[in-house]
């Protein structure tokens, strides 16, 4: 029999698929159930995963004693109750961004995680890739000094959701637009690598340009790009620029994040890998210096840090508390561009871990 931690899947879409590679790479699993509503779906999915028990639905999942835990790659609205039903039953699990539909929801995740005593790990993608991991390294070993400022976008030209369901356009399932899904990666992201200070206020502006580009007679209202200015304590800020769809140079298609610090500045992103520049002259010269990129990266890397944060060696990053913070910023950005004005952050503290720097382990040889 495989030995290992045995993971329930539900959901066997794109990201149900790239957690089973995940796992299969980082060893110490056996994915032993598969879950989703289309039979074909997570047939094609149980091809790569022999042994496992097929469901059509995640409760079964739940009620399954012999899973351990349970990654949850399912639309928006179903993340919240999923994961606290697995939770209760005393499973570990891993879930997909955004958290939650908003911030009372992270909330009684993070509550209901730290009753069971279980991981809760949010599905950050892109802390884990490998110009992130050293890019994160980078600074928080100083080697740019204070990092005070960031700029991070994703932003396609076309590539508005139209999969099964057409759930990422309704916003009373996906909770947002654009922001929401390829946004909080990057928010994310920019926010660990200028050390997670805590918001203070959120100003954005929100536009719905190409619903007549989307699925006919689908519902569409959410943002197709979105453009937001976050204030954290202690003077740090964050420029974030999200878009499914709109009119750009094509050199601009793609992500970007470049960190600002008062000795140096760091590009994640470039055709020669993350860049770390120093040593600045009066003219804007500087020492471009290549980062190392670490063995191990994306979804293997991720479910490595899952293992650990099970076997009790690394704390989840991002864990409960980041989740909480990540959500409450999310419906800032929401309740600012309905307003029009900049919306305050009340962060509270997480019942269910303490909200910290990238944890080491993420760049670490595993």
């Amino acid at each position: 029999m495989a030995q290992g931690i045995r993971i329930g899947i539900i959901g066997a879409g794109w990201p149900g698929t790239k957690h089973a590679e995940g796992y299969r790479a980082a060893g110490g699993f056996h994915v032993a159930a598969v879950a989703d509503l289309i039979p074909a779906r997570r047939k094609a999915l149980i091809g790569q995963c022999p042994g496992a028990a097929e469901y059509a639905d995640a409760q079964a999942v739940v009620d399954d004693k012999s899973i351990e835990a349970v990654s949850l790659c399912l639309p928006n609205h179903l993340h919240a109750p999923v994961a606290l039903a697995a939770l209760k039953a005393g499973k570990h699990v891993i879930c997909e961004t955004p958290p939650a539909m908003g911030a009372g929801e992270s909330k009684k995740l993070a509550a209901a995680a730290a009753k069971a005593g279980k991981v809760l790990l949010y599905a950050a993608q892109r802390r884990f890739g490998g110009a992130e991991q050293a890019a994160v390294q980078a600074l928080a070993k100083g080697y740019a000094g204070d990092a005070y400022h960031a700029r991070a976008s994703w932003m396609r030209t076309r590539g508005v959701p139209s999969g099964t369901g057409g759930w990422f356009t309704d916003k009373s399932k996906s909770g947002g637009g654009t922001v929401a899904d390829l946004g909080v990666q990057m928010l994310d992201l920019a926010w660990a690598l200028l050390g997670q200070p805590r918001p203070a206020s959120v100003y954005a502006v929100l536009h719905k340009r190409f619903a007549a580009e989307s699925v006919p007679d689908r519902k569409y209202d959410v943002e197709d790009a979105g453009f937001v200015l976050v204030r954290f304590e202690g003077g740090k800020s964050l420029e974030l620029a999200a878009a499914w769809a709109i009119n750009q140079p094509p050199r601009q298609q793609g992500t970007a994040c470049r960190v600002h610090g008062d000795k140096g500045a760091v590009e994640v992103y470039t055709p020669a890998g993350p860049l770390l520049y120093r040593n600045f002259g009066p003219k804007g010269e500087a020492k471009e210096t290549p980062l190392k990129l670490p063995k191990v990266a994306l979804y293997p890397a991720m479910m490595r840090h899952f293992r650990q944060c099970i076997q009790g060696a690394a704390k989840p990053s991002p864990g409960p508390a980041e989740g909480q913070i990540l959500m409450q910023i999310l419906d800032a950005v929401y309740k600012s561009a309905e307003s029009g004005k900049s919306v305050d952050v009340k962060a509270e503290r997480s019942s269910g871990a303490d909200s910290g720097p990238l944890s080491p382990v993420l760049g670490g040889e595993g």
